[in-house]
């Protein structure tokens, strides 16, 4: 009888290569900075030890039947809480220049709580008060964190001598063709996907964007209620949130083609996000996708949104505090280093051409928890063998791609690392 077995080898591959004439190095600005992100749930584990309480995730996880993919939780997930001298070490192999420091941010991504959050089931609490608990909750986000910025600002700035600011998703939207309708459906999107939060903020004049509460007051007026489902920001609201940011923090991954035709009758729920949006968002079958259904790979996309945000908002401060790539897992990640060194050089073209971009966070230093996608998803720099009671961390190909980034303080298309770890499964009879 024959026996299959596979033997998993790491293997180190040293290679050689040199550098065509023809190749562009392109450096970074002089002080520009480069970190790595990760989530406190998404990592640490020990979601029952030392007292903790209970988070909307560990709560959210535990539900029956599980909403998420896999069925998995995030009670140990990397297992950082335990193992964060490791992770400390990693940092210190990639050589980063942040991950801890003083740049505070009081809210992560408000669109992925209040939208997906509360005005769907995408993330926990999986409240789906649609059309209602997104508005709701973005008016109270925001001003938790203008409060948040105040007290920093009057009580611990002088002290502590940190910056303080809010991280934002952002995407960019292209119209899908040259109509003025699909034109309107993409500037709608942009609006309602991040204008919504950044606005209020970092625009002259503060408040909701002007689509954004129109689109929904005339919905809502349809709809046959009383007043905007969007909850109006009193003038001193508006005026405690404008400004209330050292920086912009800025969570980028991809762009989507806008449009908007015939085809949006009964499309999306009444009332609801989409629906008063009243954009539909599609992909480009052409660009190329990540293991995420919702992650192409689109740079000049990321160039827009740099601009955009330039023009919109008198060229902030910026970090991009979150962009990455996902993969369904492996050491040799060849789409991952495309993905960065494109998006890379984007952010150097819109930096060349005035942006005030200060810094790079990739989006992940090791692999985790990806919310409702389990452990299907593979961001991290870092494999993580979630088999494993060690939760053993192997650096992927990216890993040394991007230390090479950081050390040289400049992107080469055609740098190849001399030593690197690549898996080879063979197959026995």
């Amino acid at each position: 009888m024959s026996r299959q077995f596979f033997l998993l080898c790491f293997l180190f591959i040293t290679r050689t290569h040199g550098v065509s004439p023809k190749s562009r190095v392109r450096s970074f600005p002089k002080g520009f900075v480069f970190g790595a992100s990760t989530s406190s749930y998404q990592i640490e584990g020990g979601a029952f030890d030392d007292g903790k309480g209970l988070s909307i995730w560990d709560v959210a996880t535990h539900l029956e039947p599980s909403p998420i993919t896999d069925e998995s939780t995030g009670d140990v997930a990397a297992n950082s809480y335990n193992l964060y001298k490791r992770d400390v070490e990693i940092m210190k192999e990639l050589g980063l220049d942040f991950y801890r420091v003083k740049y505070w941010m009081t809210i992560n991504e408000p669109k992925q709580i209040c939208y997906e959050g509360y005005g769907s089931d995408k993330k926990a609490p999986l409240v789906n008060m649609t059309g209602v608990g997104e508005y709701l909750c973005a008016k109270n986000v925001l001003l938790a964190h203008a409060k948040a910025y105040h007290l920093y600002d009057e009580v611990y700035r002088e002290q502590q001598n940190g910056t303080i600011g809010i991280s934002i998703s952002f995407s960019w939207y292209e119209p899908a063709s040259e109509s003025q309708e699909d034109h309107q459906a993409a500037w709608d999107a942009i609006q309602f996907d991040w204008g919504q939060y950044a606005n209020p903020i970092f625009s002259k004049d503060g408040d909701f964007p002007t689509e954004l509460k129109k689109n929904i007051a005339a919905k809502s007026a349809e709809q046959g209620f009383r007043r905007s489902r969007l909850p109006e920001l009193t003038a001193a609201e508006v005026l405690t949130i404008r400004g209330s940011s050292d920086f912009l923090g800025l969570n980028t991954y991809t762009t989507k083609l806008a449009y908007r035709d015939a085809s949006l009758e009964g499309m999306y729920a009444v009332p609801s996000y989409m629906d008063d949006m009243g954009s539909v968002l599609v992909k480009d079958p052409s660009w190329p996708q990540g293991e995420s259904s919702w992650l192409q790979e689109v740079p000049w996309g990321f160039y827009k949104l740099l601009m955009e945000v330039n023009r919109l908002y008198d060229n902030p401060r910026i970090y991009v505090t979150e962009n990455g790539w996902s993969t369904a897992g492996g050491l040799l990640d060849e789409d991952r280093i495309r993905y960065l060194r494109s998006y890379l050089s984007a952010l150097l073209d819109a930096v060349e051409a005035g942006c005030n971009v200060r810094g790079y966070s990739v989006w992940s230093m090791i692999d985790n928890f990806e919310w409702m996608a389990g452990y299907k998803e593979k961001f991290g720099l870092y494999e993580v063998d979630f088999s494993s009671s060690d939760r053993t961390r192997t650096p992927r190909k990216s890993a040394f791609i991007y230390k090479e980034i950081v050390r040289s303080r400049s992107l080469d298309p055609h740098f190849e690392p001399e030593t690197y770890i690549e898996e080879i499964h063979v197959v026995e009879d």
